[in-house]
């Protein structure tokens, strides 16, 4: 792709990366599967002098949601968030420099690949190291299910707090054929993996509060030429979401007052934390809802 304003994007989100102190890495998590990801110094396996000085400190995952790497979901948080915490800023698989060869394609799998990513030894952890987990949207639902495999692994990570941001941990089928239907598509793949701009455009009045009025059409093209996976590979992940099992995983779930689609998490907020993820987990009461907040 020659220069142009994703390009440009491209650069200045990366820019955001380094100066967090954050570095790229990849790593052969198993026989089939490299994932890339970002990462403090201090967390690889071997610190640089500057990071072994500075010592431990918490450490916090942060999952990218559907669509963009995750420069370009988390380049304004990473700054702030490195003043006080180590981070690892996995690409998911299909969404960036991460691949597999492996047929699967379920939130499941994304986390089970992270967890082979912190267990292994391209990672310094330490014995009961805690790790925070947080993740946005599709990354939300990914989060929930890396929380149960680090409790269930017993490794040298402990779980920490998981914050769900923005992600629709209650859908169903029905749920998708809702979206389909607003988005005046017969599936949802349609709408998540827009095959032209003017479905892009769709998209994003549906899913992004306060969308641009307006996108120049040769941004638009930009925007969809910077997917390096086809629409074959991607769509798959949208059906690949199996509704959430039920665990008890402490989560904290962070949604936006105009996400239509968590909108009915917060009309039966107690049950759903209850069933869905036990007592120690919890939904926001409706004055602390964020607003003004993007996709």
């Amino acid at each position: 792709m020659g220069f142009g304003v994703v390009s440009l994007l491209n650069a200045v989100f990366r820019r955001a990366f380094t100066s967090a102190g954050l570095r790229p890495s990849s790593v052969a998590v198993d026989a089939d599967t490299t994932l890339h990801f970002w990462a403090h110094p201090s967390l690889l396996s071997s610190p640089d002098a500057e990071s072994k000085q500075r010592g431990r400190r918490p450490v916090v995952v942060l999952i990218h949601g559907f669509g963009p790497d995750p420069t370009w979901q988390w380049a304004s948080q990473v700054g702030p968030l490195s003043k006080h915490f180590d981070l690892i800023v996995p690409t998911l698989l299909f969404f960036g420099a991460s691949t597999t060869r492996a047929p699967g394609r379920s939130d499941a799998f994304q986390a089970a690949a992270i967890a082979k990513l912190l267990a292994s030894d391209h990672l310094a952890a330490g014995d009961g190291r805690v790790v925070h987990v947080v993740g946005t949207s599709y990354g939300g639902l990914v989060a929930y299910h890396l929380a149960r495999a680090l409790q269930q692994g017993g490794g040298a990570w402990t779980v920490g707090k998981v914050a769900v941001c923005s992600s629709d941990l209650a859908k169903g089928p029905e749920d998708d054929r809702a979206l389909a239907a607003k988005g005046g598509v017969a599936d949802v793949t349609e709408l998540m993996v827009p095959a032209d701009t003017k479905a892009l455009r769709r998209l994003m009045d549906i899913c992004a509060h306060g969308p641009p009025k307006y996108l120049p059409e040769c941004l638009a093209r930009d925007l969809l030429r910077v997917r390096t996976h086809s629409d074959a590979t991607l769509r798959p992940c949208i059906r690949g979401l199996g509704a959430t099992s039920i665990e008890k995983v402490g989560v904290v779930c962070i949604i936006r007052r105009h996400d239509q689609k968590a909108k009915k998490m917060m009309d039966r907020p107690s049950s759903l934390a209850h069933q869905r993820f036990g007592g120690e987990s919890r939904l926001p009461p409706t004055d602390q809802l964020v607003e003004n907040v993007g996709v």
